[in-house]
This record gives structure tokens, C-alpha cells and sequence, in this order.
């Protein structure tokens, strides 16, 4: 399908999933470039917005289709003509129902805050021991995107085991999630035996998270394996080291490197990216390095870019990999 845009007489920039949106907006003059098209694949989903001259964001005025985005109010949505949602991606609690969900308040000595965790129980398991799935961006995974409910649909049907799932909240997800050692130490130290001690459990970890917050959960498995056995990363952000955090344009790749160099760990690893999205070629290289080294792994492409509706669309895959019976 091909989509045309054209700029908006107060756009300064336009952003989209390519770029992260606002993270690196990409310039625009109508006086030199008034509109531009995109050839995309007929099965596509793609959100997209501008900025005018004081840095808001705003929609496409041509397009009526809005995104569904949780950080960004107003974009603009692209759903190809041959696009489908994973039936799995959008359950409604009359058709599950839900379990049991209880709220903590963690006094953090090693952060010096107070932080807010949300511990899920499939209904009919609050008495058993289960495996625990930590997620990074908790509210948004479980408000937003409503993880819990799709757990709730795949243990009825019998494809997955049944687990807890743990949603931790950051204050700050750049400086947190970016390669900070008193984030994980937090998470290990203080979180970890905090649900241990609430919530029965097996001692099998499952480390979650979106963009950065894929990469906090991969860097906590890789850190502690024996901890977190298995990692789920949707649209991993990979880009940028420990010296450099340029999450949105960095070229060099530090946990990429660190995979090619060092001895294989007891992990498994399910990656997904869209086709549309500046970290498309690290998750692709990412996925090559695990095949070659023998790691148990899913990795999974969709044309789609960098938002919710394309991670939703992988939670089916992840946590039948994460929690396969």
C-alpha cells in the first residue's frame, strides 16, 4: 500500500515509530517538501504525528485514525488493508475474568524512594506455588495493554502454565533502564524478596519488558541467570554501552558485543521487533548471534513500528515461549 503525507502548514518536524517519535523528530519545511509517500506492506500498522514551532505534538489533520498509545495522546494510525490483531491481543475481562491483584509499597533503601509494585495471581491459583514474570513499564503492561488478561485467556485454554505476573513502575525508564547497576541491584536486593515473601512461588523468573524496558530485563537476566532464566524483549533497545546512552541513533551496540564475545548462560530468550522501527537491525543481528551460539530462542518480526499495538500483538508467542507447558 502507499501512504501520502502531506506537511501541515505548522509542522516543524514529523515524528513516527522510525524515530521513537519525539525521541529524534526528523525536520520538515513545506516551502521545500510538501508531501512525500511511503510504499508499506498491505499488512502494516504505523503510528506517525508532527510537531509545530513550540515542540507539541499533534496529529495528522488528513488522517481520522488515531493511534493507540499510552506516552503520546495524539498520533495518527496507518492499518493496512490486509491487517489483523492477534486474537489473543485484545481479551475482555467478561470473557476471562480476572484474578487476584494486590498492591505494594517497597521503601527503597538502595533507591532512596518509595516505589509502587503490582502483584497478579491467576483467578483459581492463590494458593499454589507459581512461576513469576517481571515486568518492566508495569502500568502501562497491565492498565494499557492489559497482559493480565490475555494470561487469563491462555491458561483457560491450556496453552501456558499459569504464573504470577509482577508489574514494577520506574520513575525514570532512560536513566533506570539504561545500563544503571543500582536499578538491577534494586530489583535483585529488594523487589525480588519483597514478592517472594507475599506471593507463593516456584523460583522460576521470567524477565519482561518493551524498548528499554526489554533491555533492563535482558541486562537483569545476563547479570543474574540463575535469577532470571528467561528473558521476553519486545523491540529490545539495544543500541548504545554503558559510556555511550544514545539509545535513538548510537551505532555501536554493547550487549550485541558482549553476546559475540562471551560463553554461552543458562538463558532463554524470545525477541520481537517490527520491520518499521529504528532497532530493527540490532534485534535481526541480536537473534543471528543467539542461533549461532545455541541459545534456546523465538524471534518474530511484524510489519508494524515501535508502539503497543504491535507488542500486544506478541504477547500469545511470549508467554507460551515463557511459560510453554
Amino acid at each position: 500500500m502507499k501512504l501520502d503525507i502531506h506537511i501541515p502548514d505548522w509542522a516543524t518536524h514529523i515524528v513516527s515509530d522510525l524515530t521513537d517519535m519525539d525521541r529524534n523528530p526528523h525536520e520538515v519545511d513545506k516551502e521545500k517538501v510538501s508531501s512525500f509517500s511511503l510504499d508499506l506492506s498491505d499488512n502494516v500498522y504505523l503510528e506517525y504525528a508532527f510537531l509545530d514551532a513550540n515542540g507539541e505534538m499533534k496529529a495528522d489533520p488528513e488522517n481520522e485514525v488515531r493511534g493507540k498509545s499510552i506516552w503520546y495522546p495524539e498520533v495518527s494510525a496507518v492499518y493496512g488493508p490486509e491487517y489483523e490483531a492477534e486474537p489473543y491481543a485484545d481479551v475482555a475481562e467478561e470473557e476471562v475474568g480476572v484474578g487476584e491483584t494486590k498492591r505494594e509499597r517497597l521503601e527503597s533503601d538502595l533507591l532512596e524512594q518509595t516505589r509502587r509494585l503490582s502483584l497478579y495471581t491467576p483467578k483459581g491459583y492463590e494458593d499454589e506455588p507459581l512461576p513469576a514474570v517481571y515486568i518492566q513499564d508495569g502500568t502501562a503492561f497491565y492498565r494499557f495493554a492489559k497482559i493480565h488478561l490475555t494470561l487469563e485467556k491462555l491458561i483457560s485454554d491450556d496453552l501456558i502454565r499459569p504464573a504470577h505476573l509482577v508489574f514494577i513502575e520506574p520513575k525514570d525508564r532512560a536513566e533506570e533502564y539504561g545500563y544503571n547497576e543500582t536499578y538491577r541491584r534494586f530489583v535483585f536486593e529488594e523487589v525480588v524478596p519483597l514478592v517472594e515473601e507475599r506471593l507463593e512461588t516456584t523460583g522460576e523468573r521470567v524477565a519482561m519488558g518493551a524498548s528499554l524496558g526489554g533491555l533492563a530485563s535482558t541486562l537483569l537476566a545476563w547479570d543474574k541467570p540463575d535469577v532470571f532464566g528467561t528473558v521476553v524483549a519486545f523491540s529490545g533497545a539495544y543500541l548504545g554501552t554503558p559510556e555511550s546512552k544514545e539509545f535513538y541513533w548510537d551505532k555501536d551496540s554493547w550487549f550485541l558485543d558482549t553476546l559475540k564475545n562471551e560463553e554461552v548462560k543458562p538463558l532463554r530468550f524470545y525477541n520481537d521487533v517490527g520491520t518499521l522501527e529504528w532497532l530493527t537491525d540490532v534485534n535481526q543481528e541480536v537473534a543471528e548471534v543467539l542461533n549461532e551460539k545455541g541459545y534456546e530462542h523465538v524471534f518474530e518480526t511484524r510489519n508494524a513500528g515501535h508502539n503497543w499495538v504491535n507488542w500486544k500483538n506478541g504477547f500469545r508467542r511470549a508467554l507460551e515461549f515463557a511459560l510453554k507447558p
